[in-house]
């Protein structure tokens, strides 16, 4: 349940306001589109601490240690069970706009049931990001629990000063087996905007704080007791327009560092798959806003988002690009011709 949302700017310029992004649902994950997540080594141990307006976040050194992609599952994909619970005309409070699959957590012992993992089922309105509760997967069969509490994740619009507190809890109980219990509490503010450099560019962003303190009171039939985990960890993400999850998010346990993860730009996603231009790269790459970027010959072409959105079409040779135009990746797409099959070309614009 949400406590509170409270908007606090400070005493900023007109032309500092005019710099900030604002994040909506349109800009969060979508179903169906691959997001390239890879999971990183931290080498700048400050940029947690690094706050306010106008910030230059420098993550450019981070070592890539393997590959996360994620791609939120469309709820038409959704089980009978989970979809009449998540997915419902009958249950509104609970209507998820994607789940993601994960692993359930080896427990080294047998459960007597076959435990593949479990959904996280998202919602987003127009004023919050939430997890409405999960679906527990076993032999295709999703057992879907609800939030007695919905886990509310970030205020929307995001803007910077933007804080929320929100609270969560849910019960599961599989009679015989297993029964877990979560009680938890956010605190979330948009301590910062700025720039936001990574391996693959620079991008305009928010950045969040997230501190969660949760207790899981835990029964497992084969060990015989009940058990409790407290939890407190701080969540740092930095988030960019129409990025979906974070550019960049750091978890901090015991004031350390342990996790980080950033989205690698420079691979394809799901939605477009970039082929080697064969006549006609375009030069410079990457290129400026309020640069022309050319090429060395008259084709009808169609500058692309990270999306598969047209943002600009035309004929010619070249074209310059927006100055309103977000930092980031995007893609140009020459059009087929009698001498040549079409061409997709990642282009990065900073």
């Amino acid at each position: 349940m949400k406590l509170f949302i409270a908007f606090s700017f400070g005493l900023v310029s007109l032309c500092a306001l005019q710099a900030q992004i604002t994040i909506t649902s349109s800009d969060l994950p979508q179903a169906d589109v691959t997001y390239p997540i890879v999971t990183a080594a931290i080498v700048d141990l400050s940029l947690g601490g690094m706050t306010g307006a106008d910030v230059t976040w420098d993550a450019s050194d981070l070592i890539i240690i393997g590959d996360a992609p994620i791609t939120p599952a469309n709820m038409s994909s959704a089980s009978f069970s989970a979809a009449f619970v998540f997915n419902s005309p009958f249950n509104p409070a609970y209507q998820s706009d994607f789940f993601l699959p994960t692993e359930f957590p080896d427990l080294g012992i047998d459960l007597g049931i076959p435990l593949d993992g479990f959904n996280n089922f998202y919602q987003s309105n127009e004023d919050v990001y939430s997890i409405a509760g999960i679906g527990l997967s076993a032999s295709g069969f999703d057992l879907p629990v609800a939030y007695d509490d919905i886990d509310e994740i970030l205020p929307l619009p995001l803007d910077y000063g933007a804080e929320m507190t929100s609270t969560a809890s849910f019960n599961l109980d599989l009679t015989g087996i297993l029964s877990y219990g979560l009680v938890q509490e956010r605190q979330v503010v948009v301590d910062g905007w700025g720039t936001l450099i990574l391996p693959s560019g620079s991008y305009d962003v928010l950045r969040t704080r997230t501190d969660l303190t949760a207790t899981d009171d835990i029964f497992i039939e084969e060990l015989g007791e009940p058990f409790t985990l407290d939890r407190e960890q701080v969540t740092y993400q930095w988030w960019g327009e129409g990025t979906g999850f974070p550019l960049l998010e750091i978890t901090e346990i015991i004031g350390l560092p342990l996790v980080a993860s950033f989205q690698d730009l420079s691979q394809p996603n799901a939605v477009l798959k970039p082929t080697k231009p064969a006549s006609y790269p375009a030069f410079p790459n990457p290129v400026i806003r309020g640069q022309s970027i050319e090429w060395n010959a008259t084709t009808s072409w169609s500058f692309l988002d990270l999306h598969g959105k047209e943002l600009l079409d035309g004929r010619s040779m070249g074209f310059t690009v927006p100055t309103w135009l977000k930092a980031g990746v995007y893609f140009i797409r020459h059009d087929a011709t009698h001498e040549q099959q079409a061409v997709i070309e990642r282009i990065f614009v900073r």
